[in-house]
């Protein structure tokens, strides 16, 4: 009964604003406490309608206490991570039908209430500066929450904690922390594997090598409950993996025998995945069956080389060798493929990475998207429509002209006064940006790397970074502690 605790989560998330007004630290605490409880609890097996009428009467005793919820807060709740997904409890929209009407009615996200919340965002605190794209001068509860400190100190990294070089001369292209987990990172090497790292007890460690691909490995992504990694690889197939033992658990074969060069899972339902190969496709395959889901394909004008889906999961942007992202609107009931929007960044560069941010909040304004495009430049657009539209914000200058660098958002940056976004290069550096510094953006710069930085990874609470290279060579920094 995992879907059940998720959703006693959620409630207590969207209520969480309304405790104690004068304590803010608490609400993180307590919310903190509370899911790993709800965790806990989850493994002793109640009786599931016992939790459904738990969930009710929850419910119904926070909506008592602190009145109904305005539909901001609704929807802001709604992105919030969907149940836990194992394999034994995956359900395949093509072969039951009773449950896509189910699914799809429980977690859509309508077309209008995407647009309509960017509006809200923006109307609502019209004293900042036009097209700001953070939290304002006034918001003072995540001003509290993230200390106070300003963008310069919080990112200041006392050095490197640990280095990692168990795929020395073979270059990592990609690294993340799992979901919500500040000592679990895994990586994907060209020498054909992946490690699974444990930072936490000391020393630092490779838990489990995650061996079976015949050929580099390009892109991996992490189920939202840790437990199952799905990878891509140049030969042809995609591999699920259980993250414990690092067993193979299933194997899918590409239709079309093509190099598969990035997966991503649809965040509301960590059964779909989609996936991009070398002859310009894209498509979304249930990991329980292996099974393509149908109407869910698409072609772009190139490579598929970057994927990312926005919290909701309602808008899949997809990027190519040819210099263009398209944007597709994703059916949560079908799975389902719709061709929305396209861009052309920069006519035959390469769209080598793509991240969504939401920023839905009280204090933020527009959804936006952080792009790495071979141009020497990294680019934030701002999504300006339900469909995906993007509309370029600014551009940070780095050396990129060739290798597949990749960025992120900050975890935390929507806590803060400021904003902070990082990157690779090919200058072998790491590059952290306030997106609202008009001149000297630049906050901090990690030197370490002997090749081009070629990705980077937060955990969730920003006291660690990791970085890979060219080389093989994984750095975890550790950020200085106040």
């Amino acid at each position: 009964m995992a879907a059940v605790w998720q959703q006693v989560l959620a409630v207590d998330a969207r209520y969480n604003a309304y405790r104690t007004p004068t304590f803010l630290q608490f609400r993180t605490q307590y919310i903190r406490r509370r899911s790993q409880l709800l965790r806990e609890n989850a493994k002793c097996g109640f009786e599931p309608g016992l939790r459904r009428q738990y969930l009710r009467l929850r419910s119904q005793l926070l909506a008592l206490r602190y009145g109904p919820l305005s539909e901001q807060s609704s929807f802001r709740a709604s992105s919030v991570r969907s149940s836990r997904t194992t394999l034994d409890r995956m359900e395949d929209f093509e072969e039951d039908p009773r449950a896509q009407g189910a699914r799809g009615h429980r977690r859509s996200v309508s077309r209008g209430s995407y647009q309509l919340q960017a509006q809200m965002n923006r109307a609502v605190y019209d004293e900042r500066p036009p097209g700001s794209l953070v939290p304002t001068s006034v918001a003072e509860a995540s001003r509290a929450m993230a200390g106070d400190t300003t963008l310069s100190e919080n990112y200041a990294f006392a050095g490197m904690h640990h280095i990692f070089d168990q795929h020395v001369d073979s270059a990592v292209p990609r690294l993340q922390f799992a979901n919500d987990d500040k000592h679990l990172l895994a990586c994907c090497s060209l020498d054909g594997s992946l490690s699974i790292m444990t930072l936490s007890p000391p020393p630092p460690r490779v838990k489990v090598t995650l061996k079976g691909h015949g050929a580099p490995v390009t892109d991996f992504a992490w189920s939202l409950s840790n437990d199952i990694i799905v990878s891509t690889s140049l030969d042809g197939t995609l591999r699920i993996w259980n993250t414990e033992d690092g067993r193979c658990i299933r194997e899918v074969r590409d239709p079309e025998s093509s190099e598969l060069l990035c997966c991503t899972f649809q965040p509301m339902n960590n059964n779909l995945t989609v996936v991009g190969n070398s002859k310009h496709h894209l498509q979304v395959v249930n990991i329980s069956t292996g099974k393509k889901v149908k109407g869910g394909s698409s072609k772009l004008t190139g490579r598929v080389l970057s994927l990312s889906f926005d919290a909701p999961g309602r808008i899949l942007w997809a990027g190519d060798d040819r210099g263009s992202i398209f944007s597709f609107l994703f059916d949560m009931a079908t799975g389902k493929l719709t061709k929305a929007k396209r861009l052309v960044v920069s006519e035959g560069s390469s769209i080598c990475s793509i991240s969504a941010r939401s920023w839905i909040s009280r204090e933020a304004r527009d959804p936006s998207l952080l792009v790495n495009a071979c141009v020497n430049k990294l680019l934030l657009y701002r999504v300006v429509d339900n469909e995906g539209t993007l509309q370029l914000k600014r551009n940070f200058p780095i050396q990129h002209g060739s290798q597949l660098v990749h960025s992120i958002f900050c975890p935390l940056m929507s806590f803060r006064q400021g904003a902070c976004i990082v990157t690779g290069s090919e200058d072998g550096c790491v590059y952290f940006f306030d997106v609202e510094r008009n001149t000297k953006a630049i906050v901090n710069k990690l030197q370490g790397h002997g090749g081009p930085v070629l990705d980077v990874s937060f955990n969730c609470d920003e006291s660690l970074l990791a970085s890979a290279d060219s080389t093989g060579m994984v750095i975890i920094w550790r950020r200085e502690q106040k």
